[in-house]
């Protein structure tokens, strides 16, 4: 009988169950590594995934009498109108904290400018005062020394040089303990400078950085200010491609607006059809008492005018079913702005009938 040797199959089999495993991890350390990355290529995905509208048709549509629906919609307003107005508010006076921030700064910027200087100076100060004394000790020291050519000194002569000697001894000692008195103060003097220049340098340092995070919130705040107003130019496009192809136009709804303000925050977190709590994306319709027989959603994502998202959406085909869908008569627009988001632009359409 002939025997088989299925040693090399076999050891071959654990090499490459050992050469995939440690690709796999090599790719997820490299994730791990790069999160932003990870989460970019998410949001990609997502916009490839949601290049058509989502639409639905409820079989339970709530019911309304005009009088409620202008109510509704009149509330809506109310609060649209409110929160444009804080939003306002807040990027005025942030604007106005940031300004205030900047003046600290150049102020902190001085101050440790001038104890700098201050410091300088205290080291010229004591120069000068070590300089003066080592003159006032040379001078000493001739007015002590006898010329060579002297005659010998008398017993008088003698006491009255002793006397000297002490009081010239007093003198420089006092002056010794004077100098040494004088360079402590001047050493504490410039370590106070020094300490005010350190303290100076970092209350204008935490000032710049204060005036950073300020200038980007208020142009955060700016910004989502001028995009609120971005619902008007967006529903005018929408109405001249409707008009153009027959349609009758929609109604730019304060309700809807309110509803697409609350998906566009949304879409930072989950850019889908799908709400981040699991629901589909019409529950925020339910969540606001707004009622519909037919409803759709366009949702988009980095686009920095209203002109460009509706480009994207118009030539899109599943956006433009919703836009030149003859069921709808009312239309929400919302735009919600972050800097610090993938895409910073998130854009949402909110359709009735």
């Amino acid at each position: 009988m002939k025997k088989h040797n299925i040693k090399a199959p076999v050891i071959l089999a654990l090499l490459t169950l050992i050469l995939f495993a440690g690709l796999e991890y090599t790719q997820l350390k490299w994730e791990d590594k790069d999160p932003a990355k990870s989460t970019r290529a998410q949001y990609s995905e997502n916009l490839e995934n949601n290049l058509g509208g989502a639409y639905t048709e409820s079989t339970a549509a709530g019911t309304m009498t005009e009088e409620e629906r202008a109510e509704m919609e009149a509330a809506a307003q109310a609060r649209i109108d409110a929160s444009k107005s804080e939003i306002a508010t807040r990027a005025v006076n942030t604007r106005a904290a940031a300004d205030a921030l900047a003046e600290e700064k150049e102020e902190a910027e001085a101050a440790a400018q001038a104890a700098e200087e201050d410091a300088m100076q205290e080291g010229d100060r004591d120069a000068e005062d070590s300089e003066d004394f080592e003159d006032a000790e040379e001078t000493d020291t001739e007015d002590a020394e006898d010329p060579a050519d002297e005659d010998k000194p008398t017993e008088d002569e003698t006491a009255v040089a002793t006397d000297e000697d002490a009081a010239n001894e007093e003198a420089a000692k006092a002056a010794a303990e004077e100098e040494a008195r004088a360079q402590e103060e001047a050493e504490k003097a410039a370590a106070e400078a020094a300490k005010a220049q350190e303290e100076a340098e970092k209350a204008a340092a935490e000032a710049a950085k204060a005036q950073e995070e300020a200038e980007k919130a208020a142009a955060q705040a700016e910004k989502q200010a001028s995009v609120s107003e971005y619902a008007t130019e967006v529903t005018n496009i929408v109405n001249q491609y409707r008009v153009e192809a027959g349609l009758a136009p929609l109604n730019l709804s304060p309700s809807l607006c309110e509803a697409a303000e609350v998906r566009a925050a949304e879409l930072l977190s989950s850019f889908s059809h799908t709400r981040p709590n699991g629901q589909e994306c019409f529950s925020a319709l339910d969540g606001l008492g707004i009622p519909y027989g037919y409803a759709g959603e366009n949702i988009a994502a980095g686009q920095k005018s209203p002109s460009e998202v509706m480009n994207s959406w118009i030539n899109s085909p599943g956006h433009k079913k919703n836009i030149m869908n003859p069921n709808f008569t009312n239309i929400g627009i919302a735009c919600y702005y972050d800097a610090s988001a993938p895409y910073s632009y998130y854009w949402v359409q909110v359709f009735t009938d």
